[in-house]
This record gives C-alpha cells, structure tokens and sequence, in this order.
C-alpha cells in the first residue's frame, strides 16, 4: 500500500539535502554509504528502491 510523507529540502554546506523519513530508511534497511539512484521526469523525482541487506548482520544474505 502506498504511502505519502511529506519532506524538507534543507542545505548542509553547499549541498541540498532531502532527510527521509525513519519508517522508509528501517523498511529499506539504508544507512550510511548506500547510493540511490534519482529519476528525474516531468511529472517528479523518483527513487526507485530495493530492499537492501541489513549492514548489521553478514547472515541476512541467503546464498
């Protein structure tokens, strides 16, 4: 089920910076160093994501 959260567009240096919303970081399990892809369309900005391994545990890659 989709679901809408609204977000602040805020400057930390010279860069911008879009802070996302806990409930999206833990269900995607993001952290720092992971990279996301931006696709930029005329209608929006898309992140398009896939659930990543947890980067506290090497067992949650099944192989």
């Amino acid at each position: 089920m989709p679901t809408k959260y609204t977000v602040t567009v805020t400057a930390l240096g010279t860069s911008s910076v879009i802070v996302l919303p806990k409930p999206v970081v833990h269900g995607f399990n993001l952290g720092k160093g992971h990279k996301l892809e931006l696709i930029v369309k005329d209608d929006g900005i898309y992140i398009p994501l896939e659930e990543q391994p947890s980067q506290n545990s090497e067992n949650d890659i099944v192989g």
